[in-house]
C-alpha cells in the first residue's frame, strides 16, 4: 500500500498579537466583582448593591435585605420617562419606588445596568456557591 501525498495547503497567517485588548474591546468586572445599581431624582432613589435594595422617597428610607426579598420587578412608569421598581416581600406584601429620568437614553440604561445587578445578586441567591466539607 502507499501512504497517500500531505494535501497542500498555504500558510495562514498568525493572528496579531496584541500586548493589551484592543480598546473597543469591552472590559467586564472580575467574577468576585460587586456590581452597584443606582438611579435618582431630585425626590427619590433606588439602590441595589450586595447588601439588598434601598428605597429613598423624601428623606425617608427603606431597607431590604436580600434574605427578605421574594423577588423583585421592574417597568417603565406612566410617561415613559419613569424606572418603576417593587420589591415583593414573602406573604405577598410589596414596596414600590419610582425615579424619573432625565431622557429614553437613560431610562434604556438603567434598565439595562438593574438587569445586570440583579442578574448577579438574584443568581447568587438562586444559586449558591457549594460548600466543601
Amino acid at each position: 500500500m502507499y501512504a497517500q501525498p500531505p494535501t497542500y495547503a498555504p500558510p495562514q497567517p498568525a493572528p496579531p498579537a496584541y500586548a493589551q485588548p484592543p480598546a473597543y474591546a469591552p472590559s467586564y468586572p472580575p467574577p468576585h466583582h460587586n456590581p452597584e445599581f443606582l438611579a435618582a431624582d431630585s425626590r427619590s432613589g433606588i439602590v441595589v448593591d450586595e447588601n439588598g435594595v434601598t428605597f429613598d422617597f423624601e428623606g425617608q428610607s427603606a431597607e431590604f435585605p436580600w434574605s427578605e426579598i421574594q423577588s423583585i420587578h421592574s417597568k417603565p412608569g406612566a410617561g415613559g420617562h419613569r424606572l418603576m421598581v417593587a420589591v415583593v416581600l414573602p406573604g405577598g406584601k410589596f414596596y414600590e419606588c419610582g425615579v424619573k429620568a432625565r431622557n429614553s437614553v437613560t431610562l434604556n440604561q438603567w434598565f439595562r445596568d438593574l438587569g445586570h445587578v440583579l442578574g448577579v445578586y438574584l443568581g447568587r441567591r438562586d444559586n449558591p456557591p457549594l460548600s466543601h466539607p
